[in-house]
């Protein structure tokens, strides 16, 4: 066989390789025996659920109406991987993080193991993630990516700046739960959590969202579509009294 040839193979072997994976990956069902539907969300895990769901969905569905972007006719799919292998596998190369929005080619959301009757995501090291970034936090964070490339269409909402998509999904998913004067002093003095790249934290780009929305009274629909720069807002912040 020749070079030129084995490398038509190969080519095409990594091409179905590709398209075998999108499909898994749009198509998760086979995976996931259990599903719950509340509203406009249906919850599929590999374990049996919680009677305790629909309390947590109605949280994230509080959070999410409180959004000028909600659309109770969008539906929402949150697959919940209890098995670690199994989240590794939908998450590739991401799977350090609490969950993945597919939004590229599909809504799908993949999530970590949960404790739905204590309302908790299981994080990496196998502990529950403490805090006020609950289960209902981390459904929330996700759906509002959808959400936003909803009103956006998914090549404006690509070209959006980092801050924006994660500060705002944050800023819906936390409802509220986040003290200005607490975490402005936190990124005046520099401190670790509001880097995102060494914390994995969005508190920085939420500090920035919060600022826009609450203090400068911006809407949301000007916040996505106004081309704000980063390090002139920082410096804005950093300079207010």
């Amino acid at each position: 066989m020749t070079t030129r040839r084995i490398a038509r193979h190969l080519l095409a072997s990594l091409l179905l390789l590709f398209i075998a994976y999108a499909a898994l990956l749009v198509f998760p069902q086979p995976f996931f025996a259990y599903q719950s539907r509340y509203g406009n969300i249906t919850v599929y895990s590999d374990r049996p659920i919680s009677r305790a769901l629909p309390a947590v969905l109605s949280e994230v569905e509080e959070r999410l109406r409180k959004s000028p972007l909600d659309d109770p006719g969008l539906e929402h799919r949150v697959f919940i991987c209890n098995d670690n292998r199994l989240f590794a596998l939908f998450t590739n190369r991401k799977y350090r993080v609490g969950g993945v929005n597919y939004l590229y080619f599909t809504r799908n959301i993949f999530l970590r193991g949960a404790n739905i009757d204590r309302n908790r995501l299981i994080g990496p090291p196998g502990s529950e993630v403490p805090g006020e970034r609950t289960l209902a936090y981390f459904m929330a964070h996700e759906i509002t990516h959808s959400l936003v490339v909803r009103y956006l269409g998914r090549r404006a909402y690509w070209r959006l700046p980092s801050w924006k998509q994660e500060g705002y999904a944050d800023y819906v998913a936390r409802d509220g739960d986040f003290n200005f004067p607490q975490q402005l002093a936190a990124f005046r003095r520099g401190d670790r959590e509001m880097d995102p790249a060494r914390s994995g934290l969005y508190l920085r780009y939420q500090l920035l969202v919060t600022y826009l929305l609450e203090k400068r009274g911006i809407t949301t629909q000007a916040l996505l579509q106004i081309p704000y720069d980063q390090a002139s807002l920082e410096q804005e912040i950093r300079e207010m009294k």
